[in-house]
């Protein structure tokens, strides 16, 4: 193992956190030498997510500059192009389309260091929807040695951008993710835990609806349109609401202002990924502008309301178990009464069928020309998955 070049994961995000965490595990099980850094984006929350997952992270870099997009990238590469040449990586992987994933990706390419991209291929074709995730995406995309795509859809996009490099398709790790975090639910001690702080979850009532709002985008008119929608939704009295605030109060201080004094409204201080998760699974119903939970929701059987104007995950509302709602009052309202009045969906693993890691790591080995055991990785994960 000692002989084998190193390989950096770059982690920014609780999201980076969460989808990384399965990716450097597996890694590690075919015997690569990983080194796992923390740029400080989310500070606490990215480090917490990975400590969840039995990760220690190997470097943490100090907290960077929040004024602008401007500055917290420049920190963050910055940062990223110190640890590279310092520990002079054989490769560098990035997770989606965050800060941290870009500041990543170009410290890496200034470096002269491949790189290698965790659900490559996301595009809604629209550069203001999300921003700036969507431009992140796709820069990243043109500097990208090895693509890790989770999808045919996120191929066939990779494909016709002429993306430079290898392109794998893998499966989405939130899957991977998922079930690690299913298993640890399944504990007696944890359930017992969650039903004691969110009493009013196993007290009769109307249906449960979950709803997380937090993208940039959404801010402003948008959100006060979102607020307004679901004070309508709740204020009828047929449902019940949870809605956990973003640890960021720009991304939902409008929601707790409206939401605060309404009936029916459950507003909770912000989550860790597994009472989200928790929650998640007791509702009839789920509205969000997250990607994340657009992922997860479908394999738990739980409908979803889109609360944006353009998803780069078109396969849940290609399958009709998502639809994205219009940001307008009314619009919402009607879009949750329509929905409810549906049977909730079968359970549809959409993005991923939980052994994308190993994939991932399959196609890592490879592509640095490392031979693993035929022992070390199954038949399984030899294989694409049969995604859409």
């Amino acid at each position: 193992m000692h002989g084998r070049p190193s390989i950096l994961v770059v982690v920014g995000t609780r999201p980076e956190a969460l989808k990384l965490a399965p990716v450097v595990e597996a890694l590690r099980a075919v015997g690569h030498r990983v080194r796992v850094l923390a740029t400080g984006q989310h500070p606490g929350l990215a480090t917490a997510a990975l400590a969840e997952a039995g990760i220690t992270v190997d470097v943490v870099l100090p907290e960077p500059s929040r004024d602008d997009l401007a500055r917290l990238t420049a920190d963050i590469m910055v940062g990223v192009a110190s640890v590279i040449a310092r520990l002079r990586p054989a490769l560098v992987i990035v997770q989606g389309d965050t800060t941290s994933a870009l500041a990543g990706a170009l410290a890496a390419f200034h470096a002269g260091v491949p790189l290698a991209h965790v659900e490559a291929g996301l595009r809604t074709g629209d550069l203001g929807e999300p921003f700036p995730e969507e431009g992140h995406r796709a820069m990243i995309a043109r500097i990208a040695s090895l693509h890790l795509a989770p999808t045919r859809g996120a191929v066939r996009h990779l494909k016709a951008e002429r993306a430079p490099g290898v392109i794998r398709q893998v499966g989405n790790t939130s899957i991977d993710a998922l079930d690690a975090a299913l298993a640890r639910l399944a504990c007696p001690a944890r359930m017992a835990e969650l039903e004691a702080r969110f009493p009013f979850v196993a007290e009769p009532g109307p249906p449960l609806v979950l709803a997380t709002v937090h993208r940039r985008e959404n801010r402003g008119p948008r959100l006060a349109a979102i607020a307004e929608g679901l004070a309508r939704v709740a204020a009828t009295g047929r449902v019940r609401l949870v809605v956990p605030l973003h640890p960021n109060p720009h991304a939902t201080a409008q929601l707790e202002r409206r939401l605060r004094n309404v009936r029916c409204v459950h507003l909770l201080p912000p989550l860790a990924h597994l009472e989200l998760l928790w929650l998640l699974q007791r509702s009839a119903l789920l509205l969000t502008d997250s990607g994340g939970l657009q992922e997860e929701a479908p394999a738990l059987g739980v409908r979803t309301l889109v609360l944006r104007e353009r998803t780069e995950r078109r396969e849940g509302v290609l399958a009709g178990v998502a639809r994205l709602v219009p940001l307008r009052p009314h619009a919402i309202a009607e879009a949750v009464a329509a929905a409810l009045a549906e049977p909730p969906p079968a359970p549809r693993r959409l993005y991923g069928d939980g052994r994308a890691a190993p994939r991932i790591a399959r196609a890592v080995s490879d592509f640095l020309g490392v031979k693993v055991p035929q022992a070390r990785i199954p038949a399984l994960e030899r294989t694409p998955p049969a995604l859409p």
